[in-house]
């Protein structure tokens, strides 16, 4: 969508106000006067698509999930405990791009806040797996960078296509986002077991594949 410059009157008071909110949303004078104005004349932007697909992932978040309202204006984070030693809180944040990159149109962050080293070798085990189960199930070349307690992953439109509505991407994000999360979980749950954790992961892709997360 391109952009242009205009000039355009406006009331000192009403410049201040638009200002404060800009600030608390996490975005600029220009940004938000904008998509006040895109809202009021029914113009779909990049801002509002994000929103849209934003507002369809945490309506299918369940009560594991709290969103953290630090995220930036073009991403959605939230959070779950997983119940291990000092039940450490893994953060999902969802980071769209403004216009697609061919099928991709963004990443998925997963990230914890630890130094502990044991539990970091544990996760890049779950790590490795959890990518080696996803890529004997799709035939697309999926982005992956995995570094200490941190994986990113690419999300893509549905394979072949470079468009999509925003509630089914919305949807397909997070049925991922709750599959992932469940399979660390029973990780970590049978950690003394590796055999029978790499099963209980496996076991929640292939659950999942029925809602569809292949295809992102």
């Amino acid at each position: 969508m391109n952009k242009s410059v205009y000039s355009i009157v406006l009331n000192d008071d009403v410049v201040a106000a638009v200002d404060m909110l800009a600030m608390k949303l996490g975005t600029n004078r220009s940004n938000l006067i904008n998509q006040i104005l895109a809202e009021r004349v029914s113009v779909m932007t990049p801002e509002r698509r994000m929103k849209d697909i934003f507002e369809s992932i945490f309506s299918l978040m369940d009560e594991r999930f709290v969103r953290d309202a630090t995220a930036a204006g073009s991403a959605l984070a939230v959070r779950s405990s997983i119940a291990y030693k000092y039940k450490p809180t893994v953060r999902y944040s969802v980071e769209l791009l403004r216009a697609p990159e061919g099928e991709r149109i963004g990443e998925l962050r997963i990230s914890f806040r630890t130094r502990s080293r044991s539990f970091m070798d544990m996760l890049s085990v779950f790590y490795q797996l959890w990518i080696s189960i996803e890529s004997a199930y799709t035939e697309r070349q999926i982005m992956y960078k995995a570094e200490g307690d941190r994986l990113i992953r690419g999300i893509y439109f549905p394979k072949g296509r470079k468009s999509a509505d925003t509630e089914q991407l919305g949807a397909l994000i997070g049925e991922y986002i709750k599959a992932f999360d469940s399979a660390i979980k029973a990780f970590f749950t049978y950690a003394d077991q590796p055999d029978i954790a790499a099963v209980k992961v496996r076991e929640h892709y292939e659950r999942a594949l029925k809602n569809g997360i292949a295809g992102i």
